[in-house]
């Protein structure tokens, strides 16, 4: 279970940021008798959500509960103005071979920096490769519905330590592309991430505005998980 997390997560949230991932090749099932729970700390050098810029750097902090291939939890971040605070759970199952999982997650904010949002999530893993879907809708400040898909590709296959992402935004307000080139270790304890990334002209502008449209940015990042 948790390593079919690690597989998704990535591309779910932005705890992908602290262990950027999509690396783990082993089958969820190991992990599925047991229960736990884990808490996270982290910082990024800059915060980017899914090619969308949300801050000029931020500190985390995240909770999980696991049990049997059901999970739930919680990560919190300042942002610009104010703080995020996410939702998440679903199930996560293996068959023939394939890792799978179903789940709702749930974006909000304090402050207005944001309008709130909640979406369904799905996602499959095969071996180096792994695609996520979800379909959401802004509860706030509109009621504009969108969908974001993402494919993963461990790069182990063709001797590289990193994750190729290409992840694509479909909707009135949320649209546009981005395609991000990650690289994780763990040193001492401590996560240690790289990511660097390229959205397109079309793109939704983050907090930067038009500069965080159509251009490359890279990110650093450091966790603590226990």
């Amino acid at each position: 279970m948790k390593t079919l997390m690690r597989k998704f997560l990535p591309v779910f949230m932005a705890v992908s940021f602290f262990v950027p991932l999509a690396v783990a090749s082993e089958s969820a099932v190991a992990d599925d008798e047991a229960s736990s729970i884990s808490y996270n700390v982290g910082y990024m050098s800059d915060y980017w959500y899914r090619g969308v810029h949300q801050s000029d750097s931020a500190v985390s902090f995240g909770a999980d509960y696991e049990s049997g291939g059901f999970y739930l939890g919680t990560w919190w971040a300042d942002v610009d103005t104010g703080l995020e605070h996410d939702y998440y759970g679903g199930y996560a199952f293996s068959a023939m071979g394939i890792d799978m999982y179903v789940g709702a997650s749930g974006y909000y904010y304090t402050d207005n920096f944001d309008s709130d949002y909640e979406e369904l999530n799905f996602g499959i893993a095969m071996g180096p490769v792994s695609i996520d879907y979800a379909d959401g809708k802004y509860k706030t400040a509109t009621d504009d519905a969108y969908d974001y898909t993402s494919v993963a590709l461990d790069l182990a296959v063709v001797g590289l330590p990193m994750t190729f992402t290409a992840g694509f935004w479909g909707g009135d307000t949320l649209k546009g592309n981005v395609y991000t080139l990650d690289y994780a270790t763990t040193v001492a304890g401590v996560d240690v991430g790289l990511q660097v990334g390229r959205n397109d002209d079309d793109i939704t502008q983050g907090s930067r505005g038009a500069s965080s449209v159509d251009t490359t940015f890279g990110v650093f990042t450091l966790g603590y998980s226990f």
